[in-house]
């Protein structure tokens, strides 16, 4: 399991402070505890493989979301996650059992 992760800018950045990753297409954008948002040239993918066996969950074919960073859920109405960003990311009907899993 990796506790940091290399980030243009950001030397070493602990996997910790990472809150959601967002992808589109051939990039990549990573929200940060502090506010940041980071943009990289990879893909999601990447991403997945590198913090898989970490604390981070594949909640929709465009988000990974750090589940220790996950403020509140609602998966039976609206199929959102809320981060401590107050970010609302949505969960995809096919990831919403591994989610209710992982998150109950």
């Amino acid at each position: 399991m990796r506790k940091t992760l290399k980030i243009p800018g950001i030397d070493q950045c602990p996997v910790d402070d990472i809150v959601s990753i967002e992808g589109k297409g051939n990039y990549t954008t990573i929200f940060l505890k502090n506010g940041q948002s980071i943009l990289m040239a990879k893909t999601l993918k990447k991403f997945e493989s590198q913090l898989r066996l970490g604390t981070f969950l594949r909640i929709h074919k465009s988000y990974l979301v750090n589940k220790v960073n996950v403020a509140s859920h609602d998966l039976n109405e609206t199929k959102t996650v809320k981060t401590i960003l107050n970010q609302s990311l949505p969960v995809s009907r096919r990831k919403l059992d591994l989610v209710r899993g992982q998150l109950a």
